[in-house]
């Protein structure tokens, strides 16, 4: 290999200062940037000569090394996790996050699936008893949604996240809170009696209709049940938690409902409740201690007049919560329903993704037979069958209705991760064409359309064998790596290949290949 010029050698083209500047170069100012430029410049020169001497070696070699590294893409992992992919390792978020964790467990750990109510027109108020009546049959109808797995149905009052059963010692009793026990929805229907439509699960007891939070007073069945039993520490149990008389001791959105109890305020007298009135302060659950919703988490927006009272509001969203995978694995571990096939954690997982994909899918055909050509939250679709909602809104209803769920966040991000080989082939067999007519010429002696084909070639080599480098030390890929990475790269090398073609077609003829030494002639 050619011996790197020394210090006090300059490459061909070099011009030395004007007058008015030499005086500053032998301060210092410009002689240390000079000579390593002419340093790096000789290094880079030897280079290029000994592997222009070696060419066969070096490209064989070079080739073998790449297609090696490329091979690491069979082991890359393409992360998808919100957390893993936003979350800085070791930041003050990810402390926290891990705090939290350890502090509650994985019982608090739940997922959500949100039902999102909008006005066709901007700026209409949907603080109405229609606009609500229309909420209540979307979720009516996405909280029966059934999936079967396992030769198993999966129901919301199976899979849905619930504060905790008390522990009674009274067997009845306990079977029948177990089975009436209600999910955690937070919805704006929990303001009216309506609201304990969404509830499933019903109890039975001799001499009586069936029991169900639509026609449920807890006092009155404590009262009727208390000569049979002792229940003082159900009755104390309810009194903590305000209770109450539930959800028949609220207000009917239609009062005109057959099933709309006495014991509701408009029942007698037929009136619809002012639902910006009710809704002001949020809603509660049917715990009015410990199950409050603030009106932030039900309404989006709001207006309210100087006095703060709410007057209108653009939005309405209910949000169901499911259990975790762990939480349901436990919940059904030992369970004579999954004792017959082998149940599992991983299978747990399955069972909540099946249901909340099909949950935003019988949102999404709600939307659309409310609204035509609405834009929903979720781009995907499946070929499962969406029967169950093509008639929950009228054709003319002025709403939209909009899923969103965990799992369907995970698709998407899933599905913008994957890499497409067809628009990634497609781009560099444009690229590749593009280089070799931009660099093809009549005169064979000046033309260098093989060199813009080997050069894409050699891009789209080193492009594969980075990513499997990456790969190969664990680094996890996301949407960036596979989407954006591969072009922004083969815009880069492809911008080298036609400055060094450019270089050399303004090369002068008779250009020695020897670099020529010139002293560094400094006044």
């Amino acid at each position: 290999m050619a011996r790197p010029p020394p210090l006090q050698e300059l490459p061909p083209g070099y011009t030395a200062p004007a007058r008015a500047a030499s005086p500053q170069i032998p301060a210092g100012s410009l002689k240390a940037p000079l000579w390593l430029r002419a340093y790096f410049q000789g290094l880079l020169f030897s280079l290029g000569c000994g592997i222009q001497r070696h060419c066969g070696k070096v490209l064989f070699l070079g080739l073998l090394a790449f297609g090696a590294l490329a091979l690491g893409l069979r082991v890359a992992i393409v992360e998808t996790d919100l957390e893993q992919l936003w979350v800085e390792v070791g930041s003050r978020v990810s402390q926290e996050l891990h705090y939290t964790k350890e502090k509650l467990g994985e019982e608090a750990a739940y997922t959500s699936q949100m039902l999102i109510q909008t006005p066709r027109q901007e700026g209409e108020n949907i603080l109405t008893p229609e606009a609500l009546g229309l909420h209540l049959q979307a979720a009516l109808t996405a909280s029966k949604v059934q999936v079967s797995l396992y030769g198993k149905s999966w129901d919301l009052n199976k899979i849905c996240y619930k504060s905790g059963i008390p522990l009674i010692e009274n067997g009845m009793i306990e079977r029948m809170i177990e089975k009436l026990f209600p999910c955690v929805i937070l919805t704006p229907l929990d303001c009216f009696w309506e609201g304990a439509k969404l509830q499933g699960g019903s109890a039975y007891l001799p001499g009586r209709p069936d029991i169900q939070w639509t026609n449920l007073d807890p006092e009155q069945l404590l009262e009727e049940l208390g000569p049979f039993a002792s229940l003082e520490g159900f009755r104390e149990l309810l009194d903590k938690a305000q209770v109450g008389q539930a959800y028949v001791g609220r207000p009917c959105l239609h009062p005109d409902d057959l099933h709309c109890p006495p014991s509701a305020p408009n029942h007698h007298s037929k009136q619809a409740p002012n639902v910006a009135q009710e809704l002001s302060g949020g809603c509660h659950g049917f715990s009015h201690k410990f199950m409050h919703w603030q009106e932030e988490l039900l309404l989006g927006g709001m207006a309210r007049d100087p006095q703060g009272q709410l007057l209108r509001a653009e939005a309405l969203q209910s949000t169901f919560l499911l259990m975790s995978p762990r939480q349901l694995y436990e919940h059904f571990r030992g369970d004579y329903q999954t004792h017959d096939i082998g149940w599992s954690e991983e299978q747990a997982g399955t069972v909540l993704q099946a249901w909340q994909r099909r949950f935003v899918q019988v949102s999404v055909r709600m939307g659309e037979g409310g609204a035509r050509g609405c834009s929903l939250l979720l781009p995907l679709r499946s070929t499962l069958s969406l029967q169950l909602a093509q008639e929950a809104l009228p054709q003319n209803s002025s709403q939209q209705i909009h899923a969103f769920s965990s799992t369907t966040l995970d698709d998407i991000l899933h599905a913008f991760s994957e890499v497409s080989a067809a628009r990634v082939v497609g781009g560099y067999l444009l690229m590749l064409a593009y280089a070799c007519v931009t660099m093809l010429r009549w005169d064979c002696a000046q033309s260098q359309g093989a060199v813009g084909l080997a050069g894409v070639l050699l891009v789209a080599l080193a492009v594969a064998s980075g990513l499997g480098l990456c790969a190969l030390l664990g680094i996890a890929f996301n949407a960036a790596t596979t989407q954006v990475l591969p072009f922004l790269a083969l815009g880069i090398g492809v911008d080298d290949i036609f400055l060094l073609a450019h270089a050399f077609t303004e090369t002068p003829p008779g250009t020695p290949l020897q670099l020529p030494r010139l002293p560094l002639a400094l006044p």
